[in-house]
């Protein structure tokens, strides 16, 4: 028998591939993104989360001690400088274990020594950390007043979109709303879906209702469980693992009972249009659990291709 031998690869073609393979050993990850933090000292040791390579630091709000800083493993975090009140370092690898940092004040002996654990972060890093000798710190308590100030208006924005939006019972309130536009409203049946991880809850139908501003799913509901089930949260989930959560969850019945049908209907601000995208639409139950799942969901239908006469 005739052995055939493999042509050998030519010499360039090789110092490619090791190339190739070099770089994918050496590809590091996406570093983390990086945070501002306030946080008052306690009798705990306070976590600070570093990234290799990335400059962390910590800012006091009185005097510390320059020369009594230290750190239980200096070969493996670096002091890139030190001032009156604030202390810059780095790690330039993992931290597995953690390494404990001590900063002491200059003035007040009797606080006890501040300890921080400084931990390798992969997700979200702190760039900078304000510390705050008590948690009454008038600096702290405005800076926090100032974030909750914040919050309530974002919250109070869409508490009033909200209202608006509930104020709107009729068609003629729709349109003076901006709810219907132009266009008025599509309806379509979902002829392309199925049910997936339903746990005894089943969709039977899937119909669309659709505005510039919003989209309703409405399903017929069956509950083959042997269990009450009643609605909580709901959303969409993208092919890429983007999610649009649900503006609002209602059944008619409020409460399905075993062997019982009922009608579900769930609202969500319109998603941004790519046509022929498809869905997966999870709605929970009110305990989190037992969800009623369909797969294949089409918000924006493609454009149909008019045929050549």
């Amino acid at each position: 028998m005739r052995l055939r031998l493999l042509p050998q690869l030519p010499g360039l073609l090789l110092a490619l591939l090791s190339m190739a393979a070099g770089a994918a050993e050496t590809a590091t990850p996406p570093s983390p993104s990086l945070q501002f933090r306030r946080v008052p000292l306690t009798a705990k040791t306070e976590v600070v989360r570093v990234a290799p390579g990335i400059p962390t630091t910590l800012n006091f709000d009185a005097e510390i001690n320059q020369q009594a800083v230290k750190r239980d493993a200096p070969a493996r975090v670096r002091l890139l400088a030190i001032s009156e009140r604030s202390v810059t370092l780095m790690t330039e690898g993992e931290l597995r274990e953690g390494v404990t940092l001590r900063v002491p004040f200059l003035n007040e002996p009797a606080l006890a020594e501040p300890v921080f654990q400084l931990v390798t972060a992969t997700d979200v890093a702190d760039g900078q950390v304000m510390i705050y000798r008590s948690a009454n710190a008038p600096e702290l308590m405005r800076a926090r007043l100032a974030e909750l100030e914040a919050r309530s208006a974002v919250c109070e924005a869409a508490l009033s979109a909200q209202r608006e939006r509930g104020k709107a019972m009729g068609p003629a309130d729709w349109v003076l709303s901006g709810q219907v536009e132009d266009w008025g409203v599509r309806f379509a049946f979902l002829k392309r879906w199925s049910n997936s991880g339903t746990a005894g809850v089943e969709a039977l139908q899937v119909r669309r209702f659709q505005a510039a501003a919003w989209v309703v799913l409405a399903m017929e509901v069956r509950n083959a469980s042997g269990q009450l089930w009643r609605p909580g949260r709901a959303w969409l989930e993208g092919a890429t693992g983007s999610r649009v959560e649900a503006r609002t969850v209602r059944m008619a019945p409020e409460v399905l009972a075993p062997g019982e049908r009922a009608r579900v209907v769930v609202e969500f601000e319109s998603p941004e249009k790519r046509p022929g995208e498809v869905f997966g639409l999870v709605v929970q139950d009110v305990d989190g659990a037992r969800p009623l799942s369909a797969t294949g969901v089409v918000i924006e239908d493609k454009a149909q291709e008019k045929s050549s006469p």
